[in-house]
Formats: C-alpha cells, structure tokens, sequence
C-alpha cells in the first residue's frame, strides 16, 4: 500500500530524471528554436499526463457528490506538484483544498503505482521518442534536406575534404581545418593554388558577432619594371609577384589556431608524401597548356614523357612534403628566408632582382552590406572587389524579385544590375597605397548610390554599349581554389587563394614551389590586356597588391544568433562575383535551398564584348527571355564553380557545385 507521499515522491523523481535526460540531450545534440521547444512541451505533457491519470477513478456516487475544483484549489494543487512536498504532514499545512470531503480514504486501496509501473515507464518512453521524432521532422521539412550535423567542409578535391574533417575530428578549430584543406589544395590542383600563390580569408565568429579579413594577396616586387609587355612569355618572371600563401596561414594559425602549426602542416606534407589521384581538373588544365618552353622540371612533374597527366593517375610530391615539414618545424620565416628564398628569387630573375619586400598582411575591417532580406553580407574589402558586390545586391534590392514575379524581368535586371557592378569595380584598387580607393569602396556600398545606379536601368531594353560607366576589363585568373568551414566552435571560414592564369606563371623552384603569375592584374602604363585604358587605381607599383575577384563571402542574420548562416566561394575570376551575387539571390531572396540555388544555370556579362554568357544549365526558355530584351547571348559550358555551405540554427550542411566532379563537402556528425 502506497500513501500520496510515496506517490508524489515517485512522480517528482520521474520529473527528475526526464530533466536530467533532456539536459544530457540538450548539450549533446544542441537543440535550438522550436526544435527544443517541441521536445520539451512534448515530454512534460506526458509527464502531466501520468501525474494525473496515475490516480484511480473515485466514483461520484460512493464518496456521496460532485469532486468540485475551485480556480484557487486548482492553481494549489498545481503549485504543489511543482513543489513536491516530502511529507503529508507539509501537504497538510495548507489551508486550501480544492476537493469536498469525504467518508473514505481514495487511496486506502492497493497501489495503483506499484501496479502500474511498466506502463509509467513504458508511457513515458514513448512520450519522449515521439517528441524527438517530431521535432527533427519539423526541423528537416522547414530546412535543407539534410540530417543533423556538427560541422561541415567543403574544397575543390576530396582528399582536401577528407583532411580538413580529420583536422576537425581531432579537436581542431575551424581555422586549423581551413588550414590544412588549403595547403592540401595547393598539393593535390597545383594549377589553381599552392605555396607559390596567394589568396584572402574571411573569418565570422558567430559567438561573439565578429568578422574579419586575413589578406595574404601577392604584392609587386621591389624589382619590378613599371613598363613592360605582359603578353612576352618568355620573360614569365615579370609576373611573379610575392608569395602570401605560408605568411597569411601562419598568421591565422597566430589568431585563431588550435593544433600545433607543425601538426598541421604535417597534416598536410602527409597527403603530398602518401599519394594521391590526378584530379579531373588538373588534368584538363594540363591539356589545355600551349606549346610554350616549360622547364625540365616542369616537364618531368606533369607532362612526363611529352604527355599530361590522365585522370586518376597516381602522384607522390616528396618534393613538397619537404618543405611543409621544413616550414611546420621552423615556422614560416624558413619560406621568407634561406634557401628557399633564394630559389624563387633565382627561378623569377628576370622580374625579382632583390629581395621580396614584406608581405602586406593584417586584420582588417570588411565591408558590411546593408540588409538584404533580414541577413548581413560580408565581402573582403579592396584591393578586392567586395564593395562592386554589395553594389549589385544594394541595386537589386530595390526590384521586387519573387517567385511569383516574371522571371524574363528577374533575370534581366539581375544582368543589367552585374554590368553596372563590374564597370564599377575598375575603380578599386589597394587602398595602402591610394586613399581615394576607400573614398570610392564606401561611396559604392551606401544606399544611396544603389538609388541612383538604378535609375539606369530600363525594365524592357539591354544597357547601351556606349553607357558612360567606367570600363576596364581586369585578366583576373580563372584559377581560384576554395575552402570553406563550419566548424563545431562556431567559427565561419571561407578561404578562396589562385596562382592566378593555371600553373601561375609556369616557373617551378627545385623544391617543387610553382610561382604565381599575380602581376598580370595590374593596370600597366604602356600596355594592358585587351587594349584597354589602365586605371591610375590599379596601376603597378612595387609593394603593391592588384585588384582581385577573389571573393569569399559569409551571411548572417542581421540579429540575434538564430536563423540561416552561408559561406560561399567561387573560381574564375570577375565570374566569380556574378556567380555569388545570383547564389545570394536564390537563397535570400527567392527562399531556394542551397543545393537548387548551386545548381541553377548563371549568367555573366562580358563588358568588352558586350555579350551576356549563360553556362549550359541555363535553360533555352530564358535564353529567349533575355534575346527579347536586346541581349546578345554566348553559350559557354561553365561559368563559374561556386561551392557553399549552410547553418540554419544548429544544422549545418557543406555542398559542391554539382559541376565539378572533383569537388566534395563533408557534413560532421
């Protein structure tokens, strides 16, 4: 026989244990917004439940009349079940009863509790798998389709993917994982990135609501010439600028690093020694050279016996993996100085006579968008051509795109909006070295300056070639490897690096180190590419960094910490940033998931030839859309690859673009 002591003790234990499981599930798989809001109300209703169906029925006729509940008797009794007395003598201290009395104990009987208990315990089972179950259904058909993840990775190859978990696997921070995947993609797509190279990262610690910039672009020799002719090859050194690669991860290691530096370029000295397959994509770029006079090297590495390597071939670089190890166990002054140094400076001594001038790195601000649909756009400031992003989101902010919207007027407006974007991004430059650069990134991002870009934009007719907008069509390298991270710390990091045109300037030291053709992005003063007029902006100076459409870029909602996160990079130069702009769109704008939005067809506008390139997923029924409004369209078979990652609360998934087949993302349990 059991009295309502033991029985309210045996239901306030039970509640116990339930908050106790709710509290281990909380923190292990970290629910958020309704999802825990869902669990919770689901398993406390049951918990109710039992409390108040756990009592026998008292018959009305034996205990002679009506039980009657009083609105006070009622928020009594509840108070008590929340207080849970320890004894009936407590219980019996209070003044209010909500029941009338009566000649007979109801629980002078059998325990109903001690009868009952599988089914208390089975009940309660029950009860808590159907709130969890319900909440992730909710969670999965209002998100991505995707399960619930703890992190996620995305590169250009698999092996970089792969490495870049294991960084994460061993308790290693975002950065650390952004780290390694780099240096990895420098091994295993020589063409795109690599030592010899340089790049941008972009960093957003959503704990505490901060974003910065880690700059390790190339910079202009001392030596260099201030005329010159870029198309002479044989002279490959003139376009050597630099290497940012080792000092920029060395310096985000510095801020943000969790492993050891030698652990995790050891990490990845490890896929260089180990092996791994030509890439589908460093095998195109390889039969796409020209017949130009590589060096022996050169020649021996990746065109062995006169010819490229295939898909799937099998590579060791012990030449790199040396010299990972060297820079992991002496820190990055080992690249910038001693033999390596030399070696660079010896392979590129037609266009570095002296010794490099210091890398130009630092924390820097970034340019914040305004609000785009509730989230807050971040894009590396100049030299980058982050402000001439934000332009275009600023203009087509002001169109009303939707769904339900002509979709003729939607991809229009997003064209003629790109051409204003990219003639406005001739006018940036590196702002260390001219002040009016930043004068004219912040005119670029006010609202204000969208307004009025926007007038020139007629709803029915293609923008006329003769438009008095700045010109200039920068030879910005189609090469560009990308990184990005979403780590279980709550760090953001999207890395985008380039050797600029494929295989750099074509120069490879005897440690293996291919160098970066970078200087081909500056404005030259007797001659530039494609004839075109030389912005004093970009105009090559020693020191100095030249314009680049290496664009990473992060979203975050405009407050709070809860709602949709992105991380997006992209390859091939100004395509780069018609890509992302149509990427954000999609998301923010027409409420696409991420996986459709990488998908969809894009467009770009070439400024020079006044045409409108569509890549081959764009369909014939929008070709005829954009035909019909003046616009002359080039079919190309890509226009740019841009891959991303997604956070919305606490789920998080990493996602390639379908067009690559080498490419891969990582979604962490």
């Amino acid at each position: 026989m059991c009295d309502l002591d033991e029985f309210l003790d045996v239901i306030y234990w039970f509640r116990q244990i339930i908050a106790v499981i709710l509290g281990i599930i909380w923190g292990v798989v970290p629910l958020k917004g309704f999802v825990g809001i869902a669990v919770f109300c689901l398993i406390n209703a049951g918990v109710l439940y039992l409390y108040f169906s756990s009592f026998q029925q008292i018959d009305e006729e034996e205990y002679g009349g009506t039980w009657e509940l009083t609105k006070e008797g009622f928020m009594t009794s509840f108070a008590l079940f929340l207080r849970l007395p320890s004894s009936s003598s407590e219980m019996g201290s209070q003044d209010v009863s909500p029941l009338q009395e009566t000649s007979k104990d109801p629980f002078s009987g059998d325990c109903s509790c001690r009868q009952d208990g599988l089914t208390v315990i089975i009940t309660a089972c029950l009860t808590f798998a159907t709130g969890v179950t319900v909440a992730l259904i909710m969670q999965i058909y209002f998100g991505d389709p995707q399960l619930f993840r703890r992190g996620a990775v995305v590169t250009d190859a698999a092996p970089c993917t792969a490495l870049g978990t294991a960084v994460l696997s061993r308790q290693g921070s975002s950065v650390d994982a952004a780290i390694a995947s780099a240096l990895c993609a420098g091994i295993v797509n020589p063409h795109t990135s690599g030592l010899g190279g340089g790049g941008v990262m972009l960093v957003h610690d959503i704990r505490k609501n901060r974003s910065w910039v880690i700059d390790f672009r190339e910079v202009a020799p001392l030596g260099i010439p201030l005329e010159g002719d870029l198309q002479q090859d044989t002279k490959p050194g003139l376009l050597v600028g630099v290497p940012g690669m080792i000092q920029g991860m060395h310096q985000a290691h510095q801020l943000h690093g969790r492993l050891p530096w030698s652990e995790l370029l050891g990490l990845a000295a490890g896929v260089a020694q180990n092996g791994f397959n030509v890439t589908h994509d460093l095998a195109k770029a390889l039969s796409e050279l020209k017949d130009l006079n590589y060096s022996e090297r050169f020649q021996e590495l990746f065109l062995p016996d006169g010819q490229p390597l295939l898909p799937g071939m099998f590579v060791r670089r012990l030449d790199l993996a040396a010299v990972l190890e060297l820079v992991g166990a002496e820190g990055a002054s080992a690249f910038y100085s001693g033999n390596l140094t030399q070696e660079m400076i010896s392979e590129g001594r037609e266009g570095c006579r002296t010794v490099p001038v210091p890398i130009l790195l630092g924390r820097q601000n970034i340019f914040r968008a305004p609000l785009v649909n509730s989230h807050l756009v971040f894009s590396p400031p100049p030299p980058h051509a982050g402000p001439a992003l934000i332009t275009a989101l600023n203009i087509l902010e002001g169109f009303n795109i939707t769904r339900q919207g002509s979709r003729g007027n939607n991809l229009h407006w997003i064209a003629e909006t790109l051409k204003i974007a990219l003639s406005l991004a001739s006018n940036l430059g590196d702002p260390s070295d001219d002040m009016s650069v930043t004068h004219t990134a912040e005119g670029m991002v006010s609202k204000s300056e969208a307004n009025s870009l926007r007038q020139l934009i007629n709803d029915s007719q293609s923008l006329p070639s003769d438009l008095r907008i700045p010109r200039f069509s920068v030879q910005s390298g189609p090469a560009a490897s990308q990184v990005l991270v979403m780590g279980p710390d709550d760090f953001i990091v999207a890395v985008v690096s380039s050797l600029n045109r494929p295989f750099g300037s074509g120069i490879i030291t005897p440690s293996g180190i291919l160098l970066n053709s970078q200087m081909l992005d500056f404005s030259w003063q007797n001659k530039t590419m494609n004839h075109s007029i030389p912005r004093p902006q970009n105009l090559i100076e020693p020191g100095k960094r030249p314009l680049s459409f290496l664009l990473p870029t992060i979203v975050r909602p405009s407050e709070g910490m809860c709602g949709t996160y992105l991380c997006l990079g992209a390859n091939n130069g100004d395509r780069a940033l018609s890509s992302i702009v149509q990427v954000l769109v999609n998301v923010l704008t027409l409420h696409k998931n991420l996986s459709e939005s990488l998908s969809l067809g894009r467009l770009h506008p070439q400024l020079q030839s006044n045409t409108l390139q569509v890549d081959s997923e764009f369909p014939e029924e929008d070709i005829e859309f954009l035909v019909a409004r003046g616009h002359q369209v080039d079919k190309v078979p890509v226009v740019s690859l841009v891959h991303g990652a997604r956070r919305t609360n606490s789920f998080i998934i990493g996602l390639k673009d379908p067009r690559s087949a080498d490419a891969a993302g990582a979604t962490i349990l």
